[in-house]
């Protein structure tokens, strides 16, 4: 992955708040940061910008991993109809995200990490999200960040960890409540997503191990047709996986450990009880798997004949997200619809939004419409 670094001429001095305070971020590293930050980079999909929002600091961004075509929403078609999705919420949450300067990333659609663009910037403080554990590149670039005297701070989503847990998630919230001196909203942030986390774990807990169903997290991309397949499932190492056994108690019907290709033979010999439909290059509802052509080999599998085909809402990194237990919820109501019976997702949703993010019904509203809830047949 090429950095574009310029150290001969690229010079920056943090501005901003003459004190300083000492954080120690997830990599274990105490870095010094202004104690009142002003001008903030935010390289992550999501999280970041999304918790400073709550935060009320929004406004102290100035440059981050922006998907800048459209304004972060796109048109989705599907038969006759045509849907407007917006998976990035900062767009939909703050008119003002749109403004900042894509300063690329190390991963999704932002381009290329631009070290350039983020010295012009002049930060007095850069948060990254790191993508990898010591990736090769995420390390060259914490480097010119030292040489450019920019303090940054890194968190760590789950997957950074040998043992993937959700409470790394809670982590990241708590450290960016140190490093805004928000600490008391981070706990309310943090409170929030895990009672919904424990509702589940609650009520799924007492299922008998034989009586767990065999659920399928599938990727179903049209495309997966010129390699070869019918689609991807997700295997017992990802974070889908281990946050399905973990938290919902389910047990996953594919026993790889990646996401990976598979076929319709593989498909058949896998017949799941359950699948759920994820964001995977494009938005997928449940009615494709009955009425697409690609999925006609594949009618007799037990999930279709009973019904049993669900979808997430259009969330890509869909458990590095402030709105992974909403999945989590989805998910679990699937499979477990006898125990979950009393709650309405439309409802609880809409509930969840306005709490997290302290908006009213028709902000909430407008959330739940960017996510295409409607469309994949979630409420």
């Amino acid at each position: 992955m090429l950095l574009l670094l310029t150290f001969a001429v690229l010079t920056v001095e943090p501005i901003g708040a003459e004190e300083f305070k000492t954080v120690t971020d997830m990599r274990g590293v105490e870095v010094s940061i202004p104690e009142d930050p002003q001008r903030v980079v935010a390289i992550s999909r999501s999280l970041i910008d999304t918790t400073m929002y709550i935060f009320g600091v929004e406004d102290k961004l100035v440059g981050g991993s922006v998907w800048k075509r459209n304004d972060g929403y796109e048109d989705y078609t599907w038969g006759s109809e045509t849907y407007h999705v917006c998976p990035w919420i900062s767009f939909v949450l703050n008119p003002n995200y749109r403004n900042l300067t894509n300063v690329g990333g190390f991963g999704g659609p932002y381009g290329t990490v631009n070290v350039e663009t983020i010295a012009s910037l002049e930060p007095d403080l850069l948060i990254l999200r790191d993508l990898g554990n010591d990736d090769e590149a995420v390390q060259k670039f914490l480097e010119s960040m030292e040489q450019l005297n920019i303090p940054t701070v890194v968190l760590k989503y789950p997957d950074c960890y040998d043992d993937i847990d959700v409470s790394t998630i809670y982590e990241e919230v708590r450290l960016l409540g140190e490093v805004f001196d928000r600490q008391e909203e981070a706990e309310r942030i943090v409170d929030h997503m895990d009672a919904q986390v424990q509702l589940i774990r609650e009520r799924t807990a007492d299922v008998d191990e034989d009586e767990t169903p065999r659920v399928l997290y599938f990727g179903a991309p049209s495309q997966a047709a010129d390699s070869g397949g019918v689609g991807y499932a997700f295997g017992t190492e990802t974070i889908e996986s281990i946050f399905l056994e973990d938290i919902v108690n389910a047990k996953n019907a594919y026993d790889g450990t990646g996401t990976d290709i598979i076929s319709t033979e593989h498909l058949l010999a896998l017949d799941p009880d359950v699948i759920i439909l994820s964001t995977y290059s494009g938005y997928h509802p449940p009615r494709e798997m009955y009425e697409a052509e690609r999925f006609g080999k594949v009618q007799d599998l037990r999930a279709l004949k009973e019904g049993k085909v669900y979808s997430l809402s259009a969330t890509p990194c869909k458990s590095e997200r402030l709105e992974f237990p909403i999945n989590l919820m989805i998910e679990a109501k699937a499979i477990y619809p006898e125990r979950f019976e009393d709650i309405d997702l439309d409802e609880w949703i809409r509930d969840y939004f306005m709490g997290l993010y302290n908006v009213d019904e028709e902000k909430a509203e407008e959330l739940m419409d960017s996510l295409l809830l409607r469309y994949l047949e979630i409420i």
